[in-house]
């Protein structure tokens, strides 16, 4: 369906559906021909569902982008997405959307996005999200909304940079210094380094978009080379 989006996505393809919309999951995987781990059987229902229905927008997104057939996305040991070699991806969802974005590793180094429910993230959590550098406050924005934007484009930047630097890092080695609401852009920058690539000492500073639609918050970052 036309979702409100596909402008944040300037160098990768993205495909995503609503879930109150999509709820037949099992009559479309069954005409995706789209195959998976019989260990998925095991998940609880809505987890299967929100796994199967992000399998199956990662298979939109990637034919989208190669114009090839993408039935098995297995995942690597760490549980994120094994990607084809070629390509670049990220899937996502909330509790009403779920989708998925892949580019060409010529293209991109990486791509992450983000949903959320905007307001949603509780204040409680401030002191596990927040870095040292992160806006403290926004006049456009209630302090939960402020706290949902910084959250999801951390979340976005580790999607992004995870397959270059291959390690964890967590909320407190970035931060969200700058949202433009007008123009729907964030500027978020590491503050540790994670290897020799990427850090304070190389290169740390990023821009990403995002847009708020119906309670909705997405954020993207897609990395260049």
């Amino acid at each position: 369906m036309k979702n409100p989006w596909s402008h944040l996505f300037l160098r990768s393809s993205f495909f995503a559906l609503k879930k109150e919309e999509d709820l037949d999951t099992s009559l479309k995987i069954e005409h995706s021909k789209l195959q998976y781990d019989s260990a998925v059987n095991g998940f609880h229902p809505k987890r299967k569902d929100e796994f199967l229905l992000g399998r199956l927008c990662a298979t939109k997104a990637f034919y989208e982008c190669t114009k090839q057939p993408l039935y098995d996305l297995k995942n690597n040991p760490d549980r994120s997405p094994a990607w084809p070699s070629g390509v670049v991806g990220t899937i996502s969802h909330n509790e009403f959307w779920v989708g998925a974005a892949v580019a060409k590793d010529t293209d991109l180094l990486g791509v992450g996005m983000d949903f959320e429910v905007m307001g949603r993230t509780k204040l409680e959590l401030a002191k596990q999200i927040r870095s040292g550098g992160d806006l403290l406050s926004h006049p456009q924005l209630s302090d939960e909304e402020l706290l949902t934007l910084i959250f999801s484009a951390k979340e976005s930047l580790y999607k992004a940079l995870y397959p270059q630097v291959k390690k964890f890092f967590g909320f407190e080695d970035a931060s969200v210094t700058k949202i433009d609401l007008d123009n729907g852009t964030f500027v978020i920058n590491l503050i540790s380094d994670l290897n020799l690539n990427f850090g304070p000492k190389s290169r740390f500073s990023f821009e990403g978009r995002f847009t708020v639609d119906n309670k909705t918050c997405l954020t993207v970052l897609e990395l260049s080379h």
